[in-house]
């Protein structure tokens, strides 16, 4: 009877203890990082009355008959359960998204681990926590070093004491200009001005650099290029072999140009003269010959027609005027004076004819070329081997297509830069004329491409010119989609020349029919098998933009200002220099910023090795752990790391004060890693992780406490009661 007294006594202590961890669990309801401490209970022991028997042949088994006496606290475990997260402004209050804990280190040298997270940065750098512990991981930059336990501390580097910075907000960007020296000479005034040649002058501690800023700098190193250009074209010589460095931060995505591409349809030319033109062309030993006859009428302009004709008993020339046509009868030792005196000639004897005079502007056959087949080309378009070009196709007559006097003609160009983001509205294209077949050229001088237009010129030859002016420098590879005026063959209107047609066999041996069709505008095309291939005059291959539409091949009419221009037309407006200006373009984000920078007064920059830690600004954590501060001297800088303990058994770890635990050999050692790697949780800047007490669970573990120490004292009482009657029986 006196032992159920015992029994109720340890009921009574382990519901105490029970409900001396409840309580606490409470208390700390609103403790950041606390974890609720869960209790369980076991019996103690047991004293065996009867001892159990096995069954006999007469008798059966016999169980055992035990009395307990009592209970005891089993396990008070920490439940390493996650709770919610709470938002601060405090750019050191971290919490972790996942497994591990934060490890911090005593005065006395003991790390433990806790997921309070609540730090602050003290006077000499260091991370610690509110009881002054010290937070451990990698101090400094931390790019590819291995997790560590040494204490974090946030400083400025040294600067070189002869360095003077400065930074000014330019464009929305911090840009920092730096001056290094080998003396203490950097204290001066640096100014940034728009120059077409870069060049740059130092007077009166005052350095102005001149730069393009039409130019492109599409990134940092390339702008500090253009500073050191201007300062050697400048012939400045810095004192103490000053040297400047501009950094520019918080650089976007989209930091290139915007190409500017567009349609030009605002340039107007005009002419007095209608020009036309008979020409042949031949190969001679390689190099091929031009032969061309022009005619032109000076005045009120002309739509006529004019129509060679050979004949070698004809006396040097003969002029004839006849509904609207000129006929000019021509032998072989002719001279362009030969024509201009019949066409005087035939005027004079015919008074009452209304015309203007026709004029021979260009008579010129090669000596290469046989006179007598080049003639018979002009009168009849053709010759052996077709290879007579006429502008006005076979026929041997052209139209003297041209403007009346003082109208205009509007010239259209198409074209787009083949890498956009190399170019903005910083260039311009200037169109040339040159006589001579086969001129077609193209160079840059600074930002502006001259392209040189020959009597032959394709939008194919262009576009070669400029690919060889580009010089492999893809911001200066633009290609022309078309030209008006400009074909990808000769300069003569569309329509369908010859068609041939062949045989010949697959690999197969199949017999495979061959068409090739030639065009008046210069091109060609071979189908076979049904696959269509289209090829220049030089039987260069067109491939993309450069195949022929329907419009190119059609047959246009000569007097259409939209269809290809004849010489005359090409050397009044392309002679007349036109000029392109692209538009709609965005500079890059380097010129953009270099365009608004203004003067940086250096004097106000840091000087010397001391650099106190308030210098360091824009203090941010990182997911990894990664702390990053800016400096007005050092930019962005990797200031150190937080790295993460993790355990086997984090239920084995021993709780200390504040929220803290240690490791022991039921937690096994602490493996290290980066957070957010190797199964470590990521860290959360500005938020602390809160208490994980649930106060439901932990008042209805209060009532059933309180309901199992009162029965515990009811045992108590009753086994008291039973020893007074059994007193009683005394008396």
């Amino acid at each position: 009877m006196v032992k159920s007294l015992y029994t109720g006594v340890t009921g009574l202590k382990t519901h105490q203890q029970r409900m001396d961890v409840i309580g606490n669990n409470i208390a700390n309801v609103n403790t950041v990082g606390y974890k609720t401490d869960v209790v369980t209970f076991a019996d103690i022991y047991y004293q065996s009355k009867r001892s159990p028997s096995a069954g006999t042949s007469t008798r059966g088994g016999v169980n055992p008959r035990q009395v307990g006496y009592g209970v005891k606290v089993n396990s008070v475990t920490a439940n390493m359960t996650a709770s919610g997260y709470t938002q601060s402004d405090k750019t050191t209050d971290l919490a972790l998204d996942g497994e591990g804990f934060f490890q911090v280190m005593s005065p006395s040298g003991q790390i433990y681990y806790t997921r309070a997270g609540d730090f602050y940065i003290d006077d000499d750098g260091y991370l610690v926590n509110a009881d002054g512990y010290y937070v451990l991981g990698v101090t400094g930059d931390s790019t590819g070093v291995a997790a560590s336990n040494d204490l974090i501390r946030i400083s400025a580097p040294a600067t070189n004491a002869n360095r003077s910075s400065i930074t000014k907000l330019v464009n929305g960007t911090n840009v920092t200009l730096t001056v290094d020296a080998p003396s203490e000479y950097t204290d001066m005034t640096v100014s940034f001005k728009h120059a077409e040649f870069p060049y740059a002058t130092f007077q009166n501690n005052i350095l102005t650099v001149f730069i393009n800023t039409d130019q492109q700098y599409n990134s940092e190193d390339e702008f500090n290029q253009a500073v050191l250009k201007a300062l050697q074209t400048g012939g400045v010589t810095l004192p103490d072999d000053v040297s400047l460095n501009v950094t520019f931060e918080e650089i976007p995505n989209d930091y290139l140009a915007q190409a500017a591409k567009n349609d030009v349809q605002d340039i107007v030319f005009t002419t007095t003269t209608s020009t036309a033109r008979f020409h042949y062309s031949d190969t001679v030993g390689g190099k091929t010959l031009h032969s061309y006859i022009d005619f032109s009428v000076i005045g009120s302009g002309s739509t006529d027609k004019v129509d060679i004709a050979y004949d070698p008993a004809v006396n040097k020339a003969r002029a004839n005027y006849e509904n609207g046509t000129w006929t000019i009868t021509v032998r072989e030792d002719t001279t362009a004076a030969d024509i201009n005196s019949a066409i005087k000639s035939f005027l004079n004897d015919n008074p009452t004819v209304s015309v203007e005079e026709l004029k021979c502007s260009g008579f010129l056959i090669p000596s290469g070329l046989d006179k007598r087949t080049v003639l018979q080309a002009f009168d009849t378009g053709t010759a052996a081997g077709d290879t007579a070009v006429v502008e006005a196709g076979n026929a041997g007559v052209i139209d003297l297509k041209g403007v009346e006097k003082g109208a205009g003609i509007t010239g259209a160009f198409d074209f787009n830069v083949k890498d956009e983001g190399e170019f903005a509205n910083n260039y311009k294209i200037v169109f040339a004329y040159k006589s001579s077949y086969g001129a077609t050229t193209a160079v840059w001088e600074e930002n502006t491409l001259t392209v040189n237009i020959a009597p032959d010129s394709t939008v194919y030859d262009v576009n070669e010119a400029i690919k060889k002016a580009a010089n492999g420098n893809t911001k200066k590879l633009i290609k022309f989609n078309n030209i008006n005026g400009l074909q990808y063959g000769y300069g003569e209107v569309g329509g369908t020349g010859k068609v041939t047609t062949s045989t010949t066999t697959d690999a197969d041996g199949n017999p495979v029919t061959v068409t090739t069709t030639e065009y008046n505008a210069g091109f060609y095309s071979i189908e076979q098998g049904g696959t269509t291939t289209w090829y220049d005059k030089d039987g260069r291959e067109l491939t993309g933009d450069q195949v022929p539409t329907a419009d190119d091949t059609a047959e246009k009419d000569p007097t259409d200002a939209a269809a290809v221009w004849n010489v005359g037309i090409r050397q009044a407006f392309f002679g007349d220099n036109p000029k392109v200006n692209p538009k709609g373009g965005k500079d890059s984000f380097f010129t953009q910023t270099a365009k608004s920078m203004s003067s940086f007064n250096l004097q106000d920059g840091r000087l010397g090795s001391e650099q106190p830690l308030k210098s360091i600004t824009d203090l941010i954590i990182q997911n990894d752990g990664t702390i990053i501060g800016y400096h007005a001297v050092h930019g962005y800088m990797n200031l150190g790391r937080i790295d993460i303990a993790l355990f086997d058994n984090p239920n084995g770890l021993a709780k200390v004060t504040g929220t803290t635990f240690r490791a022991t050999v039921a937690s096994g050692d602490p493996r290290l890693a980066v957070a957010g790697e190797d199964g470590a949780g990521s860290v959360l800047s500005g938020t602390l992780e809160m208490s994980n007490v649930d106060l439901a669970d932990e008042f209805t573990n209060m009532i059933a406490t309180q309901r199992g120490y009162q029965a515990n004292s009811r045992v108590v009482t009753v086994s008291d009661t039973m020893i007074e009657e059994l007193l009683n029986l005394k008396r």
